[in-house]
């Protein structure tokens, strides 16, 4: 029996490394017809399939600069998986699960963070047919391995959070949604979709903060606050020590900013919810990313 675990994914000639986690769903759309008063169906066939992979990866300073908060077009990405070897650890060259995408779309969806842990960027992925007809992914099982794939350059962990130039203290976690919507053309009768792009982006932060003074700030739960050069941040880690000097830095410069929540158990300390909603000036990205490069 063949076995793999998790391997790789490349995106042109970009490898994107530290993978955590990876899922293939085929999101089929199966047509199971009865009629005429039968109780069972007796006729089962695919109307529609929207393959999409999904992965989470610690190489966020790799993939951003790469993909930024808009994403990017497929040029024959690879998604890897590694074949397991009975008896010893992985196989040889030539015996590993690749699946190749012509053409597509990447988005980048989130970025977690917690404190004193790995930060995580997660990605998805929508291959597209070239006539609605061939599948949009080609896969083999003896492809070769990219050279160094399941080697760690970088982790982050999560920064801090200033908004309106003060920090918010005590944050426990914190996580930035792109807020990327995408349309996906499947038209005429055909199986598989041949367009995919972006129809709407709407991003947002959220963090959970033991700072409860700022409510005091912002007069009471719920009042929206203005946000002007705000900043959250990821704190780069090095080999062998703690954080290093390079850290990557997202920059908003319009939007708002409002406590969502405070929560309360025995035993543990009170803590709110802050949600940062960025807007666009027309002129500057959304959110500005800096540290990437």
């Amino acid at each position: 029996m063949d076995n793999f675990t998790l391997g790789g994914y490349k995106h042109g000639t970009a490898l994107f490394k530290g993978l955590q986690n990876s899922s293939l769903n085929p999101n089929m759309r199966q047509l199971v017809s009865t009629g005429s008063g039968a109780v069972d169906p007796t006729f089962v066939s695919v109307g529609q399939m929207q393959p999409e992979i999904s992965f989470g990866a610690l190489a966020i300073k790799d993939i951003l600069a790469e993909l930024g908060i808009t994403g990017a077009a497929l040029s024959d990405d690879k998604c890897f998986l590694q074949k397991m070897l009975a008896g010893g650890l992985r196989a040889g060259a030539i015996l590993h699960f690749q699946i190749t995408m012509a053409t597509g779309m990447i988005i980048p969806t989130q970025i977690t963070g917690d404190q004193g842990g790995e930060a995580i960027i997660t990605c998805r992925v929508v291959p597209t047919s070239a006539d609605g007809s061939a599948s949009p992914l080609a896969i083999v099982t003896n492809a070769s391995l990219e050279a160094l794939q399941d080697q760690i350059t970088q982790v982050y962990t999560m920064g801090d959070i200033e908004i309106n130039g003060a920090a918010l203290e005590g944050i426990d976690r914190w996580m930035l949604d792109f807020g990327i919507e995408l349309w996906i053309n499947t038209k005429s009768g055909h199986v598989y979709p041949t367009e995919v792009g972006i129809i709407k982006r709407a991003p947002f932060i959220t963090a959970t903060t033991f700072d409860l003074v700022k409510f005091e700030t912002w007069t009471e739960i719920g009042v929206v606050q203005g946000v002007s050069d705000s900043t959250i941040k990821l704190l780069d880690q090095t080999e062998g020590g703690a954080r290093g000097s390079a850290p990557i830095t997202f920059t908003i410069d319009a939007g708002t900013v409002h406590f969502e929540s405070v929560e309360a158990r025995h035993g543990v300390p009170a803590s709110g919810s802050v949600r940062i909603t960025p807007t666009s000036d027309g002129v500057a990205d959304i959110i500005a990313i800096s540290g990437i490069t």
